[in-house]
């Protein structure tokens, strides 16, 4: 494992337990892994705002991977390494599929985050429509509780070319949790951005590990060299991981870690 020059962990599912949270522990072995210049970059489909909060409270790498890897960011230098767009053609296309089907939306953008809930969530600004944002969009998230209106959308959903379902909810008949589809352009991967990176910082692919849970960090488990699945991740993240650690609510990626890295202090 001396070989390896960075490691892009996912949030949801992985970093994170099932309330939000990230332990202590984690964040020490992050530290430890930092000091002896190994990266570590959080790789999530969540927003930039989100991505940084998480990073700077847990002293990961000052890269960051959002939007399911539509953004690559340096939050020091503030430089954007990659974006990727929605054109307004199909944010248009989009925000007539939300109203036509009464569906809840957040927009990721590069620095702010939109949304049309009627409750207020913190760091978000609220808007009636997707037209009405100004800033370039780099995900679109659909939300709704109800399946029927998601089914319908994914049916319409399919007439638009450019872009693509980049995650979706794992369990869609559960009624009891909002249902979601993260949205982006049809290029777009944490895999991609995976590859993206790494170029940019002239580190060899055979140099690199991920960890994650979703069939959103598939593409990004492919690309590197070590695969880490967490013993909660789908079949299809498991039946390519070189690993399986235990689950995000039992510190996994703690756990991981320090079984790799042998020369860290448990």
């Amino acid at each position: 494992m001396e070989n390896v020059k960075i490691v892009f962990v996912d949030l949801d599912g992985t970093l994170k337990d099932n309330e939000g949270k990230v332990s202590i522990r984690n964040k020490k072995v992050f530290e430890r892994l930092m000091d002896k210049g190994i990266n570590i970059v959080i790789a999530t489909g969540r927003s930039l705002p989100d991505a940084m909060t998480y990073s700077k409270q847990f002293s990961t790498s000052n890269y960051v991977i959002s939007s399911n890897g539509a953004e690559i960011y340096n939050y020091l230098t503030k430089e954007t390494i990659y974006k990727s767009i929605i054109s307004k053609t199909d944010v248009l296309m989009i925000d007539e599929l939300v109203q036509k089907y009464d569906l809840f939306f957040i927009a990721n953008c590069l620095d702010k985050t939109y949304t049309n809930k009627p409750y207020n969530e913190p760091g978000k600004k609220v808007v009636s429509t997707l037209k009405e944002i100004e800033e370039d969009i780099s995900q679109i998230i659909i939300e709704s509780f109800e399946l029927e209106k998601m089914k319908l959308f994914r049916r319409d959903f399919g007439n638009i070319e450019h872009l693509k379902i980049s995650n979706k909810s794992r369990n869609p008949e559960n009624t009891d949790e909002i249902l979601f589809y993260d949205i982006t352009c049809n290029d777009v991967s944490k895999g991609n951005a995976v590859k993206i990176l790494c170029e940019y910082l002239k580190i060899n692919m055979d140099k690199t590990m991920a960890i994650g849970d979703s069939n959103n960090d598939l593409e990004m488990l492919q690309n590197v060299q070590v695969k880490v699945a967490m013993n909660n991740a789908t079949e299809d993240i498991k039946k390519i991981a070189n690993y399986i650690t235990l689950s995000n609510e039992q510190e996994g990626v703690a756990i991981i870690l320090e079984k790799l890295y042998s020369e860290i202090d448990n």
